[in-house]
């Protein structure tokens, strides 16, 4: 067996499972402070809908130019 193969191997592994652990923490604070933000101002349905129809309106209008 090749023992520095291996080695380096087994590096490669731990350095991408450091990653992703790092990396699923970042999302995870990330979430809860979305969470946090849309605690502080919920969603307004009645808006948000307007916005959307608006947004439509604006893209449609482009279209046809």
């Amino acid at each position: 067996m090749n023992i520095p193969f291996v080695l380096v191997c087994l590096t490669i592994i731990a350095l991408l499972i450091y990653s992703a652990v790092r990396l699923n923490r970042r999302i995870n604070e990330r979430l809860a402070e979305l969470d946090a933000e849309r605690e502080r101002n919920p969603l307004d349905p009645f808006s948000a809908l307007m916005e959307l129809s608006r947004l439509q309106e604006e893209h449609k209008r482009g279209r046809h130019k």
